[in-house]
């Protein structure tokens, strides 16, 4: 009978150390709730609405479509889905274990796999749009004669994407979503491994090396890379600049503006993903010691901070634009004072008349060409000359040789016969 009873609680015990161990709920600790359940998804939040903002701003004008910027409209879109997918997926994970709410888990399983993918394919494609713009911004202050990445930028755009799809789509076949054995109420789903996610050549040829080294590994290179060949490329044309006294040009601050702005977005990126690098060359070397159990903490906070990161970089899109792009920023401010201040019947202060993308007008005088300013508020009209007299005949060479090629797609009709408009894109 003393034998029948112990058996009986070694069997109860057993049962509540299994019921423990697989169907109790583990609250999330408090510096991972703040971090993930309250930081990121305000910040998740911010970047959704700048986002938005930013993509509404820049299809506002057509001319974008057809201009570099393009680039930074698809990657605002992208950053939509990947923001909102990260409040989905995070903060409601833990906040269902935390407030153990049944009604948050069954939502959270019924949308889990899709937002799983639909993140990672955004992330990618983030990625690839980034290194698609700094590759195109390299060539153009390079001089390089390549018509394609101009001409089909909505080609490359979808290439991207769909690159992104083929390296990520696959994942949301990846998980299954089954019963937790007996288990109720917040846990009584898990998810598992796919079989054929696990299996050879599947798991080690596609899943860690092809995708691995084809969405964290490359595009970190190649942004690297292009990062530091526009900014020693920027280096020597400033001082070119110097030498010729053109620094002052708005031609030329425009395109080091649009330089500087990508520069800045690609700096960002890659402080972001600078520790996604980090643990996949962990991975790559010793998978195991991870998840350890002195490293697996440690592991669990890096893999909170790569997401956490990528969400800070895309909110940080906007600012970055508005900072180092003027016709951007006036862009922006313009929308805000034309639409959202009208809307709220709000009068625009005194600082809401913006400085416009100008034209710049060159005028042969005989002596040399000279740039005619806008009027000011006098209606006078200011004349500067354009460098020394080496800069002069540098300039009336290229002059001569825009009249002779008006089909140009930066030249509108002359006014006269001494002065013609240039437009920067």
């Amino acid at each position: 009978m003393t034998e029948e009873a112990t058996e009986a609680e070694s069997v109860l015990s057993y049962e509540d150390e299994w019921w423990e161990m697989n169907c109790s709920i583990i609250p999330p600790e408090f510096n991972r709730l703040m971090l993930v359940g309250v930081v990121g998804a305000v910040i998740a939040f911010i970047s959704v609405c700048f986002n938005t903002f930013l993509f509404v701003v820049l299809c506002r004008n057509p001319r974008h479509r057809h201009s570099h910027l393009i680039y930074l409209m698809f990657l605002s879109v992208a950053d939509i889905f990947l923001s909102a997918s990260y409040i989905l997926l995070f903060p409601v994970n833990l906040y269902m274990d935390y407030f153990a709410s049944e009604w948050l888990a069954a939502a959270w399983w019924s949308y889990m796999r899709i937002m799983i993918t639909i993140s990672h394919v955004f992330i990618s494609t983030s990625a690839f749009l980034i290194c698609a713009a700094a590759f195109e911004r390299y060539i153009t202050i390079s001089k390089i004669a390549c018509q394609f990445a101009r001409h089909h930028r909505l080609i490359i755009i979808v290439a991207c994407l769909c690159i992104a799809i083929v390296a990520k789509g696959p994942m949301y076949f990846e998980v299954e979503v089954v019963p937790n054995a007996n288990c109720t109420g917040v846990t009584s789903l898990t998810a598992i491994p796919s079989e054929f996610s696990e299996s050879e050549p599947y798991k080690t040829a596609y899943k860690f090396w092809f995708r691995n080294l084809l969405t964290v590994a490359l595009p970190f290179i190649m942004c690297f890379y292009l990062n530091f060949a526009i900014m020693h490329r920027l280096r020597i044309q400033h001082l070119g600049a110097k030498l010729f006294r053109f620094a002052t040009s708005e031609h030329r601050q425009n395109i080091r503006a649009a330089t500087l702005m990508l520069v800045a977005v690609t700096c960002s990126y890659l402080a972001s993903n600078l520790l996604n690098v980090v643990v996949y060359t962990w991975e790559l070397v010793d998978k195991e010691s991870l998840l350890s159990e002195n490293i697996r903490p440690l592991y669990t906070l890096s893999s909170d901070l790569v997401s956490l990161l990528t969400v800070v970089a895309s909110a940080c899109r906007l600012p970055i634009y508005l900072v180092c792009n003027a016709r951007i920023r006036c862009e922006v401010l313009d929308y805000v004072d034309n639409c959202v201040l009208t809307h709220l019947n709000i009068k625009p202060g005194l600082g809401s008349k913006r400085c416009r993308a100008t034209t710049v007008r060159y005028c042969d005088t005989g002596s040399g060409y000279m740039i005619y300013d806008a009027p000011n508020k006098k209606g006078e009209r200011r004349v500067r000359s354009v460098g020394t007299g080496l800069d002069r005949v540098v300039l009336s060479v290229a002059m001569g040789s825009i009249k002779a090629s008006q089909s140009s797609a930066h030249l509108t009709v002359p006014l006269n016969n001494s002065v013609m408009l240039i437009q920067e894109e």
